[in-house]
């Protein structure tokens, strides 16, 4: 029996923020593989979909002459899921990979992946476990992966093989600042959610030494306008700038965007990363990866948020401690070179049993 070939090129399809594809490139070309990525918000707009199908389609859905949802052009080569597909194939094309690594974002591309005869795997990153969207996808794939462990199992049930593969941070990005001050008590980061506002204001209720960042405050938040002033600092913080923030703030809070949903956003491995306490919202997945109290701080509910984090407030020492031990286990599992690492086993996994 012949020895599978190894795996020398791989296409990553993804939408392009947050930067997970840039940095598991970067990982997986220390393993030796040549990258390519695919970024699907580059072809996702052709003028004739902007200026045409999604207008009409409008107009067609407030006439309720087709269902919310509902796509008159479906089939047309310009539609925004059917353009990014053919941008894709032909990328495919050009490359020639010897394997694909879909990030889901945007379904598309179903029926050409299908055809494909390379590995192709994919990763589920979104929020909310959509049973039509997860089994819609994986039709096309011989593995799917989520940070969701519900997607998994849901996955399995229908019969696919899902996997779980949570996030991943890159040390160059996020890292500890030696004796940075920490003239913020709390600091929040990510777009607001009813659950997430509630959050915001039961830490308020504790110190108004806040810096509030994300999208859609300033539009829905029922904050009191003065306070609300006093501590958003803007819609958006990355970079060079977020390390920073984290490292500033004596207690970074984390909240689900949707309240009890599955799968542990970036924000756990970000600020672990950079030696900083992380307090958060119950997640099914914590106990897979950390310890409550020893590598980051855990609330059920905004009463016990509050007592945590005066807690936490009140004692440097504990601070310490915490942000040691989660700074640990992030290094010592959870960077993107264990990831690619992880990944890589699958793809020799589907190679071996092709």
């Amino acid at each position: 029996m012949s020895q599978p070939q190894p795996l020398k090129k791989l296409l990553i399809a993804y939408g392009r923020f947050p930067p997970i594809a840039p940095d598991l490139k970067k990982s997986l070309e220390r393993l030796g593989i040549e990258v390519q990525l695919f970024y699907t918000v580059d072809h996702e707009h052709h003028w004739f979909y902007r200026r045409v199908i999604r207008v009409i389609n409008r107009y067609a859905r407030s006439l309720r002459l087709i269902p919310r949802g509902g796509d008159l052009f479906a089939q047309h080569p310009f539609n925004l899921r059917n353009f990014v597909a053919s941008n894709f194939e032909q990328a495919c094309t050009q490359f020639q990979p010897d394997a694909v690594f879909v990030i889901h974002g945007l379904d598309f591309g179903v029926p050409y992946l299908s055809s494909l005869t390379v590995p192709k795997i994919g990763w589920h990153i979104e929020p909310g476990d959509e049973r039509e969207f997860l089994i819609r996808n994986a039709k096309s794939l011989d593995v799917y992966n989520s940070f969701s462990q519900a997607s998994v199992d849901l996955l399995v049930s229908a019969g696919f093989d899902g996997r779980y593969l949570c996030h991943a941070v890159d040390e160059d990005r996020f890292f500890p600042i030696p004796q940075a001050e920490q003239p913020i008590d709390v600091c929040f980061v990510g777009n607001w959610s009813p659950w997430r506002e509630e959050v915001v204001k039961a830490s308020l209720q504790v110190t108004q030494n806040v810096a509030l960042y994300g999208d859609q405050w300033l539009k829905k938040s029922t904050l009191e306008p003065a306070l609300f002033q006093r501590i958003y600092k803007g819609k958006e913080i990355v970079g060079p700038e977020l390390n920073d923030l984290l490292s500033r703030a004596k207690v970074v809070l984390n909240a689900s965007r949707i309240k009890a949903s599955h799968g542990l956003n970036m924000r756990f491995f970000e600020v672990l990363a950079t030696a900083s306490v992380l307090l958060t919202d119950e997640v099914t997945e914590i106990d897979r990866h950390f310890e409550p109290d020893v590598d980051l701080v855990v609330y059920t509910d905004t009463a016990q948020l509050q007592q945590k984090l005066q807690l936490l407030l009140a004692s440097p020492e504990l601070r310490q401690r915490i942000s040691a031990a989660g700074y640990q286990k992030v290094m010592d599992h959870h960077t993107y070179g264990a990831m690619a690492a992880q990944l890589m086993a699958q793809f020799e996994s589907l190679a071996r049993s092709a």
